[in-house]
């Protein structure tokens, strides 16, 4: 499911649509979004950084995501 007004921020098709959210509402989903996915993925755990960074390469692969 596309939203028109995530599409709307850019008319780039290099951008991919996860900028483009970030981009979209920066007050929720851009600086306080990436503080959260940057303790998720780079805070401390008992996994490696390149574990955590592989296990969301699979989901999103599950979820035939292209990011």
């Amino acid at each position: 499911m596309r939203l028109r007004c995530v599409e709307s921020i850019s008319n780039d098709p290099e951008m991919v649509d996860v900028v483009r959210t970030l981009l979209y509402r920066s007050e929720i989903f851009g600086v306080p979004f990436s503080e959260a996915l940057d303790v998720a993925m780079r805070g401390e755990s008992d996994w490696t950084a390149g574990e955590r960074e592989l296990f969301a390469a699979f989901v999103s692969s599950l979820n035939q995501c292209l990011f």
